[in-house]
């Protein structure tokens, strides 16, 4: 399924304590396969994380990324490791058969912006005499320009740049930005229109607070100060089952933290009021979909 950078795949209405994962990780693996124990094979995970769930996109290269694959990955987060599968080959150079897909488990360091692990080949075929495998070496990277990933995904038209201001601008420091929390889904409404009309304001005392509005992957609000006159928009609602996820994250704490605000939802006569809190380490944010 097409998706848009940043995606992350929400379904928990309950606050999670796993640590965030999500992000950018770049390195290297080993193989264990005769012909391959000298190569020098680059690894690189985007990750987004929902609750202990992961999901993203791996990709593996061998030296100057002239052949490489990417896989979707599917995963979870445990106390101080995760875990990561890749479940199918998406994009391949040279085309073929998809490959050996790779099951890897990571654990973090203290600063948790390192991983070492192992990987095992997570699709054996049955005239395979042995299953590969071999070690994991990652890094936090908070420069999407160094990814070759991230690339590729642009180029498949996978990743869309937002851009209020209808200028070009390069890939997305906001989609980096919001992949790096978790996010929380605090409400799930059902609307019987095709588009709703939203307000926003601070909640109670007025200290400050400013949030960026995402609807699913793309900037809807972009740093804006939340106050007690409110912000308006009307919001169109796309038929199917998942409809459109707002996000609420916080660009600041205000004076008194946490970042505290209601957002409410107008279907025709029916009034939804959601009151939310973001913090630097996880965004609030209410899944809409039509009936």
């Amino acid at each position: 399924m097409k998706r848009i950078l940043l995606v992350c795949f929400l379904f928990s209405t309950l606050i999670s304590s796993a640590q965030s994962v999500a992000g950018l990780w770049r390195g290297r693996f080993t193989s264990n396969h005769p012909l391959q124990q000298s190569a020098s094979y680059k690894y690189e995970l985007l990750l987004f994380q929902d609750g202990n769930k992961l999901t993203g996109y791996s990709y593996s290269t061998l030296i100057d990324g002239q052949y490489y694959a990417v896989c979707e990955v599917t995963g979870n987060v445990f106390d101080d490791y995760f875990v990561v599968t890749e479940k199918k080959t998406i994009y391949q150079n040279p085309p073929g058969d998809g490959g050996v897909l790779q099951s890897h488990i990571l654990f973090l360091n203290a600063g948790q912006q390192e991983v070492t692990g192992e990987w095992k080949q997570a699709n054996k075929r049955t005239t395979q005499l042995f299953v590969e495998e071999g070690k994991t070496f990652l890094q936090k990277e908070e420069d999407p320009s160094k990814s070759g990933l991230i690339k590729i995904l642009e180029q498949k038209k996978v990743i869309e740049s937002t851009d209020e201001t209808k200028k070009t601008r390069p890939l997305n420091e906001d989609s980096m930005k919001l992949a790096s929390r978790l996010k929380n889904i605090v409400q799930i409404i059902e609307t019987s229109s095709d588009s709703i009309f939203i307000e926003l304001y601070d909640d109670g005392l007025i200290d400050g607070d400013s949030v960026s509005v995402f609807s699913n992957n793309s900037v809807l609000l972009n740093k804006v100060a939340l106050t007690a006159t409110g912000l308006k928009q009307i919001i169109a609602i796309p038929s199917g089952n998942n409809g459109i996820v707002l996000t609420l994250f916080a660009e600041n704490q205000g004076t008194v933290p946490p970042n505290t605000g209601v957002l409410i939802v107008r279907d025709g006569d029916k009034r939804f009021e959601v009151r939310f809190t973001s913090d630097t380490k996880k965004s609030a944010a209410v899944q809409i979909r039509r009936k």
